[in-house]
């Protein structure tokens, strides 16, 4: 059953650029840089909310765990910049239409990819085990999910200001950038079935995840 809650997890982080996804600091933050609302206080707000969602479970049902996951997703991630960078060199093809429609499908999917995953319970805890120093408007967050049998799975977010904010803007899970990987994949897909093709496609996984792993 922990095997199975933690490939879960790591399927979720690994599906969706998240999915991306995730989660308590032991860092003072550093005076000259921080903000109001830095690096590892959204990481503990967006962990707040999975492990909420997590507990509620079948509960919230997939539609309660969407509502509650929604903001707080839209407001940890740079889902615009990801959105853009993940299509490559085929986002400056997309009329000014094609880009609305994506951008809202790219975000409904990263919010039902979370809201469809993390939806049971076993013990997990989420935390925040340490915040670099800003590098080229540049912050690393290292954040763990410890399963109730102590196993746990390391995340690195990447954040960038973003406005005025910081965003998440990757996740390296093993050294492996889920950005990258949902680029490599977006970009085949386009370059076969076009752009109706790719929002098809994202459609399709957004009713999966809203009709997986009911009770």
């Amino acid at each position: 059953m922990f095997n199975h809650r933690r490939k879960s997890c790591q399927r979720t982080y690994l599906g969706i650029l998240l999915a991306t996804i995730v989660l308590c600091v032991v860092f003072a933050p550093i005076s000259g840089y921080a903000l109001a609302n830095g690096p590892s206080e959204v990481i503990n707000k967006l962990n707040s909310s999975l492990l909420e969602a997590m507990k509620g479970g079948g509960k919230l049902g997939y539609e309660g765990r969407y509502r509650l996951l929604n903001p707080v997703i839209r407001e940890s991630f740079a889902l615009s910049r990801m959105a853009r960078m993940a299509t490559g060199k085929y986002w400056d093809t997309f009329s000014k239409e094609e880009r609305d429609v994506y951008l809202n499908t790219y975000s409904q999917w990263s919010v039902a990819s979370y809201a469809g995953r993390f939806n049971e319970y076993s013990g997990e805890q989420f935390k925040v085990v340490s915040e670099s120093l800003p590098e080229r408007n540049t912050v690393s967050v290292i954040s763990k999910l410890i399963e109730n049998n102590k196993e746990e799975v390391e995340f690195n977010y990447q954040f960038r200001l973003v406005d005025g904010s910081w965003r998440i803007v990757d996740i390296r899970i093993l050294g492996i950038s889920q950005l990258a990987l949902t680029r490599a994949q977006f970009v085949s897909i386009l370059g076969v079935k076009g752009f109706n093709g790719l929002i098809s496609l994202m459609n399709g996984k957004i009713v999966e995840l809203s009709k997986s792993n009911e009770k």
